[in-house]
């Protein structure tokens, strides 16, 4: 793939402004390159002679989306392909989230072949996602066997410092943590990244509890992990430490509090809500499953089909994980309300979640907990630009990055409207509403 070097432009079109939750009419915005150079009234852009022009009347125009939570698929450790293989499984791995308007990715679980994939969209060798990237992850003791594909164990402060900086050195964007990491080793991957300067995101050390990653000002707490501990109100003494059950014994007060702590310590949130919501009860087992898009490549069909987690928890626990849902949508709208950073992410293809599509559920799924299609939007675009320390990026304006999303409604209107997608723009290439599918339909 290219860079474009005819100017693009798209003439008539509605913004939707995602710093102000207005829409503009009748714009036209400008692309050279993967830049925004011009962005105006209708009839006060000048469109070059040579221009791509793409018709805009009756429609919206939206910065592109950013999952701040995937996992890149597939690994090739323990399988019967190569890391050549892997690289171009990846490649159409990307190309899905692209038909659903994704144009960045935080991928949470690296290896050195994300950095080569990551290297090849950013030279426009493949078509893409902007892709950012956690090193392997750091764990005192692999939670599950599996981790030993991606993750590194530190079992000592020396080996925490020294992971860390071999992350940085290797060009990852992350360190990610999990949860088991002893509490000495924890402080220690905290020290050495504000040492290097590297944020660190994941999950909560059991050891430190939510108090302890407030108080590290981790950069990004993953899944909620914690909150259900902290939001319990029962005695200590009727408290067994079981995980989600917690959500059934809070109260508003309880999570105004956490969200106000949350906001103090200037720490964000990747709720997830897509992939615990894909942990089925018994009753929604017996429901018939949402077909997968026909035009998926048969090894990913294959890996979602088996990337259910029902059989990690038992009937009982998926019951509670269930009766807990309000309370976690409450949790995320508080966050929301006193301005504590939250970010949209969706731990795709976890849960038969289609890359793309999941972050779609993903923001419905904030709308259903109280947050306006605006302030939901936000979190996928202008909130993901703040984060990731790019103030300005996440918008349409002349200098931002050209990654947009074309929709036939207007997203602020009903977030409905992110399915109705006439196209994406990714680093300034136009890519329209079919196109994706038909390239992934003859590979």
């Amino acid at each position: 793939m290219n860079r474009p070097e005819a100017p693009l432009a798209i003439v008539g079109v509605a913004i939707a402004d995602v710093e102000t939750g207005q829409t503009l009419p009748d714009r036209t915005v400008l692309v050279r390159g993967d830049r925004i150079v011009a962005v105006g009234p209708a009839d006060a852009v000048f469109v070059p002679s040579g221009a791509l022009v793409v018709k805009g009347a009756g429609r919206t125009l939206m910065p592109g989306l950013c999952d701040m939570h995937v996992h890149i698929a597939p690994h090739a450790a323990g399988r019967d392909f190569d890391e050549a293989e892997a690289l171009r499984r990846a490649r159409e791995f990307l190309l899905v989230f692209l038909a659903s308007g994704v144009t960045t990715i935080r991928n949470m679980a690296g290896t050195p072949l994300h950095l080569a994939l990551r290297q090849q969209v950013a030279e426009g060798a493949a078509l893409g996602p902007r892709i950012l990237t956690c090193g392997p992850i750091l764990e005192t003791r692999f939670t599950f066997p599996e981790m030993a594909e991606f993750g590194t164990l530190v079992t000592t402060p020396e080996d925490a410092r020294r992971a860390v900086i071999e992350q940085k050195r290797a060009g990852f964007d992350f360190i990610k943590v999990y949860n088991d990491i002893d509490a000495a080793i924890y402080d220690e991957i905290i020290a050495t990244a504000r040492e290097i300067g590297i944020p660190v995101v994941g999950h909560v050390a059991f050891q430190k509890g939510l108090e302890g990653a407030l108080a590290a000002r981790q950069d990004s707490i993953e899944h909620l992990r914690s909150y259900d501990f902290a939001a319990d109100t029962r005695p200590r003494d009727e408290i067994d430490g079981s995980r989600y059950v917690g959500w059934l014994h809070t109260t508003p007060r309880r999570i105004d509090e956490l969200a106000e702590r949350t906001a103090g310590a200037g720490v964000w949130n990747a709720p997830t809500m897509a992939v615990e919501r894909g942990i089925r009860t018994e009753d929604e087992l017996a429901q018939p499953a949402e077909p997968l898009p026909a035009e998926l490549p048969d090894w990913l069909a294959a890996e979602l089909e088996a990337s259910a987690l029902e059989g990690l928890f038992s009937p009982t626990q998926r019951a509670v994980l269930a009766e807990g849902r309000a309370a976690r949508g409450a949790m995320v709208a508080a966050l929301d309300r006193v301005g504590a950073g939250l970010l949209a992410g969706t731990d795709c293809p976890g849960c038969r979640l289609v890359p793309g599509r999941s972050l779609i559920r993903e923001l419905e799924l904030m709308v259903d907990a109280g947050l306006s299609p605006w302030r939901a939007i936000r979190t996928a675009t202008i909130n993901a630009a703040t984060f990731l320390g790019e103030p300005g990026e996440g918008q349409i304006k002349s200098g931002c990055r050209a990654d947009m999303l074309l929709l036939d409604g207007n997203p602020f209107d009903g977030i409905a409207a992110l399915h109705k997608q006439a196209g994406v723009i990714a680093s300034g290439q136009w890519i329209a509403s079919g196109e994706i599918e038909r390239r992934l339909l003859s590979s």
